[in-house]
């Protein structure tokens, strides 16, 4: 029994350490990177994209690197960005039905691919499906969101 928790504490010591070499250059670097000409315009041309689904351009920094490096990497840059730039509520949600399907796209499609699947389809399909989900959320909230002023305001208006 003792072997056995001398291992798991090993193992995971060493996945942990191995998890902190990854996220803390990937944090430094984001912060390094952050203020450049070419992450600005990464992220312009990102807020465009996620625009179409009712993401405002303040959710398009932690949306990209959400896409790109995944929920674990993005995390606090999505709790940091919800802080400082005062998201929504509403924005948060969209941004999380978004990036709940196509978090890490590179990592996750990858392994897809080492097993023998299409890129195309692989990435492509989360990509739309995706995409597709968060505009029904985001359509179907707008609605309620009318649906429960106009509640509120009662029959007559106010």
């Amino acid at each position: 029994m003792t072997h056995l928790l001398t291992q798991f504490a090993d193992g995971t010591f060493h996945l942990l350490l191995k998890m902190f070499l990854i996220v803390v250059p990937i944090m430094v670097a984001m912060e390094l990177f952050e203020g450049s000409r070419p992450y600005t315009a990464l992220v312009h041309g990102w807020a465009r994209l996620v625009g179409r689904l009712g993401l405002t351009e303040n959710t398009a920094a932690p949306t990209l690197i959400g896409f790109l490096f995944g929920l674990a990497y993005a995390g606090g840059v999505i709790v940091r960005d919800t802080r400082r730039q005062r998201i929504t509520r509403r924005q948060v949600l969209l941004m999380s039905v978004f990036l709940s399907m196509v978090h890490a796209i590179f990592e996750d499609s990858l392994v897809w691919i080492a097993v023998g699947a299409s890129a195309v389809w692989v990435v492509g399909f989360r990509v739309l499906w995706a995409i597709a989900v968060t505009a029904v959320v985001g359509v179907v909230l707008e609605a309620f969101l009318a649906w429960r002023g106009a509640v509120r305001a009662g029959p007559h208006g106010g």
